[in-house]
């Protein structure tokens, strides 16, 4: 990899906070395998970033593991994946369906178990970074987050169990936890005027995310300069998870 900078394979590199992710990093001269579903996009992006890629659907037992591989044989080698996969569904327990549920599943959690199977043995040689979307909903309860919040939860336990598992390896495994972000997923949450209003009042700091601040975390949490952390999950979310929103009282 010599002096061209690191090497990162951004797995969902099409979504808001992935293509945040793909510019900072080839902005600051790192080089980076693009990986989605969405051939048109993925193409757009990687045409504009001049990075390689590939087409990748998430919920393909073993198509991470195969992305993972290639990207190492692109790139001549990676220093970390980000996993910016993910999907969102609000609704109470009783309304969601089994399917609902395993696809959400699959989606969030099962694709960063396939992401942590694939890290273990491409970056076993030379160590590295792995790196997770997890939720402020995994830590906080909030009405109609059951499926989604388990599912992060899940996310959770799982970067600190292979933090554990893999640090002899110098694999690094790390996470970050955003409150609600103004991404193309979540637009249905903050679109209309009084929707943004309700949600920016339960953010401390009164506003919500903006997918460039999360990526700008996952960036962090990226480079090697940052090799003494792993087993974290850091908070992106405005105070959501730990602050109280300040209540304005009236007479």
């Amino acid at each position: 990899m010599g002096d061209e900078g690191n090497s990162y394979l951004i797995l969902g590199a099409t979504g808001s906070v992935g293509s945040a992710l793909a510019r900072r990093l080839v902005a600051t001269g790192d080089r980076v395998m693009l990986a989605a579903r969405d051939p048109e996009l993925l193409s757009q992006l990687a045409t504009e970033l001049h990075a390689a890629s590939q087409v990748v659907d998430a919920e393909e037992e073993g198509a991470i593991e195969k992305c993972v591989e290639h990207a190492a044989e692109e790139l001549g080698g990676i220093n970390g994946i980000a996993n910016c996969v993910g999907s969102i569904l609000l609704k109470p327990a009783h309304t969601t369906s089994y399917e609902e549920w395993n696809h959400l599943l699959t989606t969030n959690l099962t694709s960063c178990f396939a992401a942590t199977r694939a890290a273990a043995k491409t970056l076993r040689s030379a160590g590295g970074s792995v790196v997770f979307v997890s939720s402020a909903a995994a830590g906080v309860g909030t009405p109609n987050h059951e499926a989604i919040a388990a599912a992060k939860a899940g996310i959770e336990g799982l970067t600190r169990s292979a933090a554990a598992t893999y640090a002899n390896r110098g694999i690094r495994f790390n996470a970050v936890a955003p409150g609600l972000v103004k991404s193309k997923m979540t637009t249905k949450l903050w679109e209309s005027e009084s929707a943004a209003a309700q949600s920016s009042e339960m953010h401390p700091l009164g506003r919500l995310g903006e997918p460039d601040e999360v990526a700008a975390a996952i960036q962090w949490l990226l480079e090697p300069s940052n090799s003494w952390i792993t087993g974290q999950v850091l908070s992106v979310d405005g105070g959501l998870a730990n602050v109280l929103p300040r209540r304005t009282i009236r007479a």
